[in-house]
């Protein structure tokens, strides 16, 4: 009989210890990651979780909590990925904090199932995502950018710059674009957590979005500075004897939406199999291919050599790709940060609106007139009145000295 209550117990114990989760915290940025209190709403049977406002706590590197569950703080109109919030249990109390900072502890019983991280926070915590979670991407890209403005200026005042300059400009440009392709591939839209107003409030997000806009900037225009250190003196400034960009931007642009208005065409017409795998393939490369090959041949023409007309197309692309990626990313933050403006400007002229005008005292159309005093100090509207009135006041001041 006790054998059979110890074993009872025993099952018992696994299954609770089985039910919990526990993650231990380890911080993307810092050493502590804010935890706040948390909204708990229960509509038909369901939970749903919302952040609240109050910070209570901080968790350390090192510390350990029990997951209860996630939700998600999405934007009122949601263009990049939302921020996930764990809903942590400490002291028999609800709070939530960012998921991105928890991993699944190895303390968790066998058989336990993680049931609140996702797959972006798993990611967040490899070798690729602890690095473009740190700021030190984002400064090699700025510093890169800033070696092609210096580059670019002391190309034009020497000839001995120059010649390193044209080799130099690319490989930096080339090196900024591929870096930051490399962190979209890995974090997508994440990878510009440094500006986002979840993470940084407004005018933390607004004071980031500054220089990343100037930064995008020269980055789209760097390839025009670099044509008169490739293409020498006698470059000048036509668009149609420069480095050849738009054909291939063009077909660039174009080839995924071809690639999605092929397939549905393959679906309508009911094709399958390797027949619509081959379509819609063809249909792809022959518009990517058809402004990367117009690209090319007047590259080739402008260098008059097939090699350096091969590589300047292929930077050329590169280019490309990094500059989609760039304004993507700076479309993404500012509309983020517009949505906010543009709500907080509807209620402050809402509120405008609905006040009621000011009566009397200080309005706009309260009329102003002029009131003249006697020497009784009673006041009248004319000074005529006034004058009459201080007759009387002599005549009586008269008759009483009289």
């Amino acid at each position: 009989m006790k054998k059979a209550i110890n074993l009872l117990m025993l099952l018992l114990l696994y299954v609770v210890a089985a039910s919990a989760q526990k993650y231990d915290v380890k911080c993307l940025r810092g050493d502590s990651v804010a935890v706040y209190d948390v909204v708990e709403t229960i509509r038909s049977e369901d939970t749903y979780y919302s952040k609240g406002e109050k910070l209570v706590f901080y968790l350390h590197d090192g510390d350990q909590v029990e997951g209860v569950d996630k939700f998600y703080a999405k934007d009122i109109v949601d263009v990049g990925s939302s921020i996930g919030y764990a809903v942590i249990l400490r002291d028999g109390k609800k709070y939530c904090t960012l998921s991105e900072n928890l991993v699944f502890s190895k303390d968790n019983p066998e058989g336990v199932e993680d049931k609140v991280l996702t797959k972006s926070d798993e990611l967040a915590h490899t070798i690729q995502g602890r690095i473009f979670n740190s700021i030190i991407p984002y400064i090699i890209i700025a510093l890169l950018f800033l070696c092609v403005m210096v580059l670019n200026i002391l190309a034009m005042r020497s000839k001995k710059i120059r010649s390193m300059a044209v080799i130099a400009i690319p490989v930096c440009i080339m090196l900024g674009t591929l870096i930051e392709i490399w962190a979209y591939s890995v974090l997508g839209s994440d990878c510009f957590w440094w500006c986002d107003k979840n993470r940084y409030g407004f005018f933390g997000s607004l004071l980031r979005i500054i220089p990343f806009g100037l930064i995008v900037f020269y980055q789209v225009m760097s390839i025009k500075f670099y044509e008169p250190v490739i293409l020498g003196e006698a470059f000048d400034g036509d668009v149609q004897d420069g480095i050849s960009v738009k054909p291939a931007l063009i077909s660039m642009l174009a080839a995924f939406p071809v690639l999605i208005a092929s397939a549905l065409i393959c679906e309508f017409l009911g094709l399958g199999g390797w027949i619509e795998t081959f379509l819609i393939l063809v249909s792809f490369l022959l518009a990517l291919g058809i402004g990367v090959f117009l690209s090319l041949k007047r590259n080739i023409e402008l260098m008059k050599s097939k090699k350096l007309g091969l590589l300047l197309t292929l930077f050329t692309i590169v280019y490309i790709l990094g500059c989609i990626v760039a304004v993507w990313g700076l479309i993404v933050v500012i509309f983020k940060l517009i949505i906010q403006i543009l709500i907080v400007g509807v209620i402050i002229g809402f509120v405008l609106y609905a006040m009621p005008e000011p009566k009397g005292g200080g309005g706009g159309n309260v009329t102003y007139r002029t009131v003249y005093y006697d020497e009784d100090r009673k006041a009248h509207d004319s000074a005529y009145a006034r004058d009459k009135a201080n007759e009387k006041i002599a005549e009586r001041e008269a008759g009483k000295i009289n």
